[in-house]
């Protein structure tokens, strides 16, 4: 049963996007954090898609996004996956803004495909900064649905204070996506009863410990190769 909630609206400010949009912070605090064991190459074709949020809510200076470093969690996932990866296992990135610059599509998770995939992951240039997730989510129900023959699995990267204009049909839609559904709520607000119980949700609480994200995504990504386990810390 899904309730359904008033979710806040995010805005963001044209400085904040400026400031974000494809720009790299030099001062990341260098950090140690286990992943894991990503496994073995899944004997199945899969494809993984990771939607990401860049509203104001979560990239602002008081923003959602665990130590502004979500993009570089994610990188980090991809790479262990990368090393070790096979052309029949794909990523791809969408963001909330799509169709955007950041937008890859699916890419063999390989050592050849990881630098395209890096290209994805930052606030796009032209993105708006819009809290609506139906966009992006259409398209990744598009792009599974194309590729009938891989198993799909879809992580969402956001603090969900969406504004979609029907927002109980976009968290119904997003519990009928055809795979797995991975939440990774930033800012670590409850969802209880708000999402279906088959979405894995995974809170990134403003004061936890760098991994959070990454290990989230990296969970995601090797959901189905043999011998792979994720790090609880």
């Amino acid at each position: 049963m899904i309730r359904t909630v008033q979710i806040r609206p995010a805005h963001l400010l044209a400085a904040e996007l400026r400031w974000a949009s494809g720009s790299t912070r030099t001062n990341r605090p260098k950090v140690s954090y286990q992943l894991g064991n990503p496994g073995r190459p899944s004997p199945e074709p899969t494809i993984t898609i990771v939607i990401t949020d860049d509203s104001g809510s979560v990239i602002g200076p008081a923003g959602a996004d665990p130590v502004s470093n979500r993009y570089e969690e994610a990188w980090r996932a991809f790479q262990a996956i990368g090393r070790r990866g096979s052309r029949h296992e794909l990523g791809a990135v969408l963001h909330f803004d799509t169709p955007t610059s950041g937008d890859i599509g699916p890419t063999p998770l390989t050592t050849g495909g990881l630098q395209r995939l890096r290209s994805g992951l930052h606030v796009p240039r032209d993105a708006a900064g819009t809290s609506y997730l139906g966009p992006s989510l259409n398209a990744a129900t598009a792009m599974a649905n194309h590729y009938t023959n891989h198993e799909a699995t879809l992580v969402v990267l956001s603090d969900f204070e969406l504004f979609d204009d029907n927002i109980g049909n976009v968290i119904d839609d997003l519990a009928k996506f055809p795979g797995d559904v991975h939440a990774v709520v930033l800012g670590g607000t409850p969802m209880n009863d708000v999402l279906h119980d088959r979405i894995r949700v995974t809170p990134a609480n403003y004061d936890d410990a760098p991994g959070t994200v990454a290990r989230a995504v990296f969970g995601g990504l090797t959901a189905r190769r043999p011998g792979s386990w994720v790090a609880t810390r």
